[in-house]
């Protein structure tokens, strides 16, 4: 493990640390030997994934939009009923 830098040496280079840490480097910031912090680069958060096709559409269940998918069948209407908590 990396040695911590002090506080006050953190806040007088920071720009030299900000660069080592976007290079890979370890940088670890701490107080009395201790690590406390660690700088790290920023990393962009990807793009939440939506799973199924209808993963956004749950609020038209209640418009019936989803009658014409299920058909006539009981069974489905009531699995899907049951799971959303509203009606077809």
């Amino acid at each position: 493990m990396t040695k911590p830098i002090s506080i006050y040496d953190a806040k007088t280079q920071l720009s030299k640390l900000i660069n080592q840490a976007k290079a890979g480097q370890s940088v670890v910031i701490g107080a009395y030997g201790k690590p406390e912090v660690m700088l790290v680069p920023y990393v962009e958060p990807e793009q939440k994934l939506k799973i199924g096709v209808f993963a956004d559409k749950s609020s038209m269940a209640s418009e019936g939009a989803y009658a014409d998918l299920v058909g006539s069948d009981s069974d489905i209407n009531k699995m899907f009923s049951d799971s959303t908590g509203k009606s077809l």
